[in-house]
């Protein structure tokens, strides 16, 4: 019993005193907690945990000499621990004797007996002390004396990927696919690490490109289209899209998953031969409504694009059913509407058939009557408040401020409006307020919205508080004339609603919403392709209103009015570097930037 009790005794004295070394290693304290992992060690040269402590000590402190010897020892008691060989090798490598690191090292793969784990080790120790091209041709040297072409696929990807040398990670991640197409999803997310550095997407490409010359598998070819849509180069990624549909006979569902997703790219010329190719694939597949809705998408948004349309019907003319313009586009919808009638699909047509007569034919009765049948649709729930909104925006342009306010309300009020919804209808009750030149209603609409900065709303919600709250009292006539001309606009009474900013600037120069006024004169000018008019608003709010917030708000915008309406490259290259040297910290910086960039034609 006496000597169980002494026994236990001295470990648990063990016990604290390692806890203690810990706490002085944890407090970089390493010369004291040598000393006590020195007392440990002493006591039990066989403990592991001891050891390496000590071993971790005479690292810390650059004695490697001690490190080597302490590990060298150890290894005569076990001289078939190659992790500790190859630990050697590190120690040998931080105290600058290369040659004799790499002779241990050597030694380790000699004694390796084709068995992975002393090469792994090996390359461990290596990658700790940075030595990537050694841990590279150390599982080179494994493969070859292996002989099994995919091991150490996953670790050489990877050290390739450090040194920058995409192109042999492309290789070695696409043995892992190669091997097993199963890896398809985490060969993928490697790749995507390295197509965002600067050469990554270029190399990995040639790479995808050389390999399916020699091999074509469906894997590979799946990476390679979405490595041309990576690269915005769509029609390539659809040509490859096209080879995969002849391979798997998918029925156009590969088709048409490719044309959903160009869709979502913008890309609608490709999306559009996309979508008529899924449906001559797969005439009886349950993608067909969706298909043909997205199709009619395409021609649809192809109508505010000329330029594109010469280019489709020279390239795919049979594929085009009708005339990418809004009346084709409406033929379309109404065909989907006849067809899948009371269904989600008809709703959505019939709503797409309003939207184009009220924005790009201001057809504004003839909208409302379409988005009357949306809403006699028994599916069109979730639509309700979408078609509400859109109803109060028309009843707005036609000055029927009352209406408009009755669907906002219902919008609010009904039980298919989330809360962003419910908050853009409280914020739209608000603007009806301003239009009215109630202003302290609007306030008071205004106020919750303001309070939850988490709503999409708040930043409109704080920057029309602030103005209301700005100009209501010295300058409550400039406001008011304000509120018309939004109205004006609202109605698409463009230039009368110029006419009603230029008095507010003739009448109130100096009031707080002069920059704003002219900001908006320069906006609706645009609209109607005044751009002289345009440029010269700009000028003058940053020539007479020095201390004005919106000048690099202003000195962006003359730069996007040379560039996307004047076509000046140069001059617009010219304005946006004004940005970047007299507004520093603006939060258009770094979209100048990147706008010089793409005008220079540079790689980003």
């Amino acid at each position: 019993m006496l000597l169980c009790s002494g026994l236990f005794s001295q470990q648990e004295q063990n016990q604290n005193i390692l806890r203690l070394a810990q706490a002085f290693e944890q407090q970089q304290e390493y010369e004291r907690a040598l000393q006590l992992y020195s007392d440990l060690f002493v006591k039990d040269t066989t403990n592991y945990v001891y050891f390496d402590a000590l071993r971790r000590m005479f690292v810390q402190l650059k004695r490697y000499d001690d490190a080597i010897a302490l590990s060298v020892r150890r290894l005569r008691s076990t001289p078939f621990d190659f992790t500790l060989q190859s630990n050697i090798g590190s120690l040998f490598s931080m105290a600058g004797k290369e040659q004799k690191a790499d002779s241990v090292w050597n030694l380790v793969l000699q004694s390796s007996n084709k068995n992975q784990m002393f090469f792994r080790a090996v390359a461990n120790e290596q990658v700790n002390q940075r030595l990537f091209y050694k841990a590279i041709a150390s599982y080179i040297r494994g493969r070859n004396e292996i002989g099994d072409q995919f091991v150490f696929a996953n670790e050489l990807g990877y050290l390739y990927s450090f040194t920058m040398d995409f192109s042999n990670t492309t290789r070695e991640y696409l043995r892992m696919l190669r091997q097993n197409e199963q890896q398809f999803d985490f060969v993928q997310s490697r790749l995507a690490a390295i197509i965002s550095r600067p050469d990554g997407l270029t190399s990995c490409t040639a790479v995808v490109e050389e390999e399916l010359h020699k091999l074509q598998t469906i894997p590979l070819m799946r990476i390679q289209m979405w490595l041309y849509m990576e690269a915005n180069r769509y029609s390539d990624a659809f040509v490859v899209t096209q080879k995969i549909e002849q391979l798997v006979n998918s029925n156009g569902q590969e088709l048409f998953a490719f044309a959903e997703r160009v869709f979502r790219e913008n890309e609608f010329s490709v999306a559009a031969i996309a979508y008529q190719q899924a449906l001559q694939t797969g005439s009886r597949m349950a993608f067909i409504p969706a298909a043909k809705f997205g199709y009619a998408r395409c021609v649809e948004e192809l109508s505010l694009h000329g330029e594109r349309i010469e280019e489709i019907k020279k390239e795919n003319n049979s594929l085009l059913e009708t005339q990418p313009s809004f009346s084709g586009a409406i033929n379309l919808y109404s065909a989907i509407a006849k067809e899948y009638s009371f269904s989600a699909i008809s709703a959505n047509a019939l709503y797409r058939i309003g939207w184009i007569r009220y924005k790009q034919m201001f057809d504004l009765d003839g909208a409302l009557q379409m988005f009357d049948s949306v809403m006699l649709s028994s599916p069109a729930g979730p639509m309700v408040p979408t078609v509400l909104a859109a109803t109060g925006d028309i009843y707005i342009a036609q000055n029927k401020l009352d209406a408009a306010s009755k669907k906002y309300n219902l919008m609010a009020s009904s039980p298919f409006s989330n809360q962003e919804q419910r908050t853009a209808a409280q914020f739209r009750l608000a603007e009806i307020q301003f239009f009215k030149n109630n202003f302290d209603s609007v306030l008071v609409l205004l106020a919750p919205l303001t309070e939850n900065l988490k709503v999409d709303e708040s930043n409109d919600a704080l920057i029309l508080q602030y103005f209301v709250t700005e100009n209501q009292f010295q300058f409550l006539e400039a406001l008011k004339q304000y509120s018309r001309s939004e109205l004006l606009a609202r109605q698409y009474k463009l230039s009368e609603a110029i006419q009603e900013l230029s008095s507010i600037i003739d009448i109130y120069p100096a009031a707080p919403l002069a920059d704003d006024v002219l900001l908006k004169k320069a906006e609706y000018s645009i609209q109607l392709k005044k751009y002289a008019d345009a440029l010269a608003d700009y000028q003058k709010l940053l020539v007479d209103y020095q201390e004005s917030i919106e000048k690099d708000r202003t000195q962006f915008r003359i730069g996007e009015l040379y560039e996307l309406y004047l076509g000046d490259k140069q001059k617009a290259i010219a304005a946006y570097e004004v940005i970047l040297e007299k507004y520093p910290f603006s939060l258009f910086v770094e979209q100048a930037r990147k706008k010089i960039r793409q005008l220079r034609g540079d790689s980003i």
